[in-house]
């Protein structure tokens, strides 16, 4: 059965097809236990048969729908097209012709849909009879040239599986797990580096760095004209390992201040603490490997700080892209004394997982609010979906993304990473997340919901809380109608408002008010905001 894909479909008659090579093939080798070069610069057709071959590995053994190799590898060949136009991969039914600027310059038969080896075999021969034709193929990079081929892969499957090349991926490990550097955020200046935050505990605070400051010259580089990328290399260095930096404090003036920093390892922080009164509030950009540890300091320092007088908590997770999955399973399980935050299901039996708490509440059970928005998703919605379905939170705002699939990250030989999905999540009232978001208890987006007393009103006349009913319920994931009849309940909004915060704060401030959000009745003496 043809493959029915973006190649150029044609049915060629075998006649016409002119078996002959404008070059003598290199022969490919298919030993696989030699190290792979990790500096390869020059296209090595046994190294990217062995590095095609553990990418078509992944996908068909993860991926969370069943697929055949034959598909990936013809949509990876049939992408080389980007790099130059004139070249053609064409599915013929049971081969493919390889057609450069019209004319046929060879024809190979499909190996067996099975076998991930042959077929990458077949891809990395269809690229040296690319290069031996075409200049562009000639011209392009190793990396240019496995993108492509891996674009075409994982545009096969769903637009969260990627490939990451490995520069991309370098910089997602350290993202993940920490690189050595400063401990600053910057952005890109005509002058340098503008730092608009130190974080805490970094080599950058401790030399006295401050906000504010301009880098303008990395040991004996002026980085005035380097781009945000280049900067950040020279930034980046072994741990322990010195850098010299010199800064300018005040824009208008001349006077430089030079230091020397030693690098230590840095995982950038993903949760921010202030006191607002006498509540706490904890704003969450991602999951990390430090996320739970952070937040667990951030709670403390909160309670030590505010004191007994803590009404509870705020932990906005809007605009939060999400992260590691383990990272938010195991911050919901501070504040989750028992049962379950989330389960995960899929194709491979390994992702097949159930999480349920096992930790003590950190807060004791004061009352916790979560801020969503359209641009919550993943990871965050693990949380809030945990927290919400446990009883622990009242989650305020709009609904959220939905992403509610996983995925596993290989890296590859070549140090690239390709994220495959391997399963979906379910809340702990089991509803599937994917496609449909997290519903709010207390939604900030409905029509004539633009002040605090508004939401007050609502809550007094029963329109609020949304129903557990709408929020667990859980249709089929194609049926479009019954998703889009759910997410309207609380259209999405992606710009995070003051409103949201306001109406967290107004929850903590009155239990009579958290009374009604929870959907209990206030009692007839309370006093409510207004």
């Amino acid at each position: 059965m043809p493959f029915n894909s973006r190649l150029h479909l044609r049915y060629l008659n075998s006649k016409t097809i002119h078996r002959f090579w404008a070059f003598c093939l290199i022969a490919i080798l298919t030993g696989c236990n030699a190290p792979y070069p990790i500096q390869e610069t020059e296209f090595q057709p046994k190294n990217s048969s062995r590095l095609f071959a553990e990418g078509f590995s992944h996908v068909t053994d993860f991926y969370i729908e069943e697929i055949d190799v034959s598909r990936l590898a013809l949509a990876g060949m049939d992408n080389l097209t980007t790099l130059d136009p004139e070249f053609e991969v064409i599915d013929v039914g049971n081969s493919v012709t390889v057609n450069y600027e019209g004319q046929p310059i060879s024809r190979h038969s499909f190996p067996s849909t099975l076998d991930n080896r042959a077929w990458a075999l077949l891809t990395s021969r269809v690229i040296s009879e690319a290069r031996g034709v075409s200049s562009p193929f000639r011209e392009a990079s190793i990396d240019q040239i496995h993108q492509a081929v891996f674009d075409g892969i994982l545009g096969e499957l769903d637009r969260f599986s990627r490939y990451s090349r490995p520069d991309q991926a370098k910089s997602n490990r350290d993202n993940r797990n920490g690189f050595g550097g400063l401990g600053i955020r910057y952005i890109k200046d005509p002058k340098g580096a503008h730092i608009i935050s130190v974080m805490e505990n970094t080599p950058a605070e401790s030399v006295g760095l401050q906000a504010g400051d301009i880098i303008i010259r990395v040991g004996t580089t002026d980085i005035g004209n380097h781009s945000e990328a280049a900067i950040t290399k020279l930034l980046k260095g072994p741990k322990s390992s010195k850098v010299r930096i010199t800064v300018l404090r005040n824009p208008k003036a001349p006077q430089t201040i030079e230091f020397e920093i030693t690098r230590k390892k840095i995982v950038v922080q993903t949760v921010n603490y202030s006191a607002l009164g006498s509540i706490a509030y904890l704003q969450v950009s991602g999951f990390n490997r430090s996320t739970t540890s952070t937040m667990r300091k951030k709670v403390r320092k909160a309670q030590k700080e505010i004191g007994k007088d803590i009404k509870g908590y705020i932990i906005d997770l809007r605009n939060n892209g999400g992260g590691l999955l383990k990272e938010a399973v195991n911050t919901a399980d501070l504040f989750i004394s028992s049962g379950a935050i989330i389960s995960t299901r899929g194709r491979h039996p390994d992702s097949h997982q159930y999480s349920a708490a096992h930790s003590q509440d950190i807060t004791k059970g004061l009352p916790i609010i979560v801020l969503i928005n359209s641009y919550s998703a993943s990871s965050s919605e693990i949380l809030a979906a945990g927290l919400q379905d446990s009883g622990r939170a009242i989650v305020v705002g709009s609904n959220s993304f939905g992403k509610g699939t996983v995925q596993k990250v290989f890296q590859l030989p070549n140090r690239a990473e390709i994220a495959v999905t391997w399963a979906r999540f379910h809340a702990p009232s089991g509803y599937a997340i994917h496609k449909r978001g997290i519903i709010p208890d207390v939604c900030t987006t409905s029509e004539g919901t633009k002040t605090v007393a508004d939401i007050v009103s609502l809550l007094k006349s029963g329109a609020l809380p949304i129903s557990s009913e709408i929020r667990a319920s859980s249709p089929a994931l194609d049926d479009d109608i019954a998703l889009d009849s759910i997410k309207a309940t609380c259209p999405q909004s992606a710009e995070p408002s003051e409103l949201e915060k306001e109406i967290a704060e107004a929850l903590l401030e009155s239990p009579a008010l958290l009374d009604l959000a929870r959907g209990q009745p206030a009692p007839a003496t309370s006093e409510l905001v207004n």
